[in-house]
C-alpha cells in the first residue's frame, strides 16, 4: 500500500514537474523569438544608418566641392582687381616720379 501511493505521489511529481519544463520551454522560446524579432529590427536599422550616412557624406563632399569652386572663383576675381589698381597705382606714381626728375 504504501509502495503504491509512494508510486502515485512520485508520478504525480514527475508530471508536475513535466508540465513545468513544458511550460518553462514555451516561455523561453517566446522570448528567444523575441530576441531573434529585436536583433532583426536592430540590424535593419544599422544598415538603413549606414546608408544615409553615406549619402549625407556624399552631399557634403559635393558641398565641399562647389563651395572650393566659388571661393576660388572670388578670390581669383578679386586679387585679379588688385593687381590691376596695383599696377595702375605704381604706373600713376612712376609717371609722377618720372615728371619731377624731369621738370627738377
Amino acid at each position: 500500500m504504501i509502495s503504491t501511493e509512494t508510486d502515485r505521489l512520485m508520478a504525480k511529481r514527475l508530471e508536475n514537474l513535466e508540465n513545468g519544463v513544458v511550460q518553462l520551454d514555451t516561455r523561453v522560446a517566446s522570448l528567444d523569438d523575441k530576441v531573434t524579432h529585436v536583433l532583426m529590427q536592430n540590424a535593419e536599422l544599422a544598415a538603413q544608418q549606414g546608408e544615409e550616412f553615406r549619402s549625407l557624406r556624399t552631399q557634403l563632399n559635393e558641398q565641399r566641392v562647389e563651395l572650393r569652386k566659388s571661393i576660388r572663383k572670388l578670390t581669383g576675381g578679386w586679387t585679379t582687381k588688385c593687381h590691376l589698381m596695383l599696377f595702375g597705382g605704381g604706373l600713376v606714381a612712376w609717371t609722377f616720379f618720372m615728371a619731377w626728375v624731369m621738370w627738377s
